[in-house]
């Protein structure tokens, strides 16, 4: 059985730029040759650290650290029963579409 490709923020962006690259993003028969690129992974980092000054703005929240989608919807789901929760990374799905949402009160 496949997983599901969600539609994420990212893969969204990716499909206004062009449609061609959405369809091909993430299948194992065309690799991203980008993934090597240091200009990319510099960008990257500093998405890392816009996120932890955030951290900084809205203390004492729970990371939702797992990249697999599915568990990082458990841990979303189980931290929605906690009253008044700060979520880092917080996992959101409806349907096709899956967001990591960097701050949710």
């Amino acid at each position: 059985m496949t997983s599901p490709r969600y539609l994420t923020k990212s893969r969204f962006k990716l499909g206004r730029e062009c449609q061609t690259k959405l369809f091909y993003t993430k299948k194992d028969l065309y690799p991203d040759n980008k993934l090597d690129d240091a200009f990319l992974q510099a960008l990257a980092n500093g998405g890392y650290q816009v996120g932890e000054l955030a951290k900084h703005y809205f203390p004492g929240g729970h990371e939702v650290s797992s990249l697999d989608y599915d568990i990082a919807l458990e841990e979303t789901r189980q931290l929605l029963e906690q009253e008044n929760v700060i979520f880092y990374e917080a996992a959101v799905r409806y349907q096709n579409l899956f967001i990591r949402a960097d701050i949710l009160i």
